[in-house]
């Protein structure tokens, strides 16, 4: 059920759960069973294990790299994103932020997932987060370890400049 009540939506509070984490290392872990079952049919050839290796390694490190970054960036924090603010809840404080705080959003997103697809050729691609830029200078900072497409959960937020920025490693710099 998907209510509506007090400028909140029910499904708008974000924090990394196990679902997040396996919705960032699906494309990973669909490449990992292609491989392995593409090393059975080969019997485990000596030179295809070489040659899948190499790959396998090309694909994940990147991934697992952005993974563990952005797990460590926001590890013990919860959000819940309203209309007109953000609500930042962690080491059990709540640090509300206004929309007129907010200078703007800067989401930063892998060239597929900028075009909106689904299709991800390597496992980085499906790594993105958010900049909310406030207006003190402070930075936040959303990754899709919160909520698997951090854009579209921050849309929601009136009166906001929301600015979407392609970019091939999605590390946060």
């Amino acid at each position: 059920m998907h209510l509506i009540m007090d400028g909140i939506q029910g499904d708008k509070i974000l924090r990394i759960t196990p679902y997040t984490h396996f919705a960032s290392l699906l494309s990973l872990l669909i490449v990992t069973f292609l491989f392995t079952v593409l090393l059975f049919w080969f019997s485990f050839d000596k030179d295809m294990v070489t040659a899948f290796a190499i790959g396998f390694l090309i694909d994940a490190v990147p991934a697992l790299y952005l993974h563990i970054e952005y797990w460590i960036k926001n590890k013990g924090e919860e959000y819940e994103i309203r209309d007109r603010e953000i609500i930042l809840r962690k080491h059990g404080k709540e640090i509300t932020f206004k929309n007129q705080d907010i200078e703007k959003i800067i989401v930063y997103l892998s060239p597929s997932l900028y075009k909106n697809s689904n299709f991800h050729l390597l496992a980085i691609e499906s790594y993105h987060y958010a900049k909310i830029r406030l207006k003190t200078g402070e930075e936040l900072v959303l990754t899709c370890l919160l909520a698997p497409r951090i854009d579209k959960a921050l849309k929601q937020m009136k009166g906001v400049l929301f600015e979407r920025r392609k970019k091939l490693f999605c590390a946060i710099t």
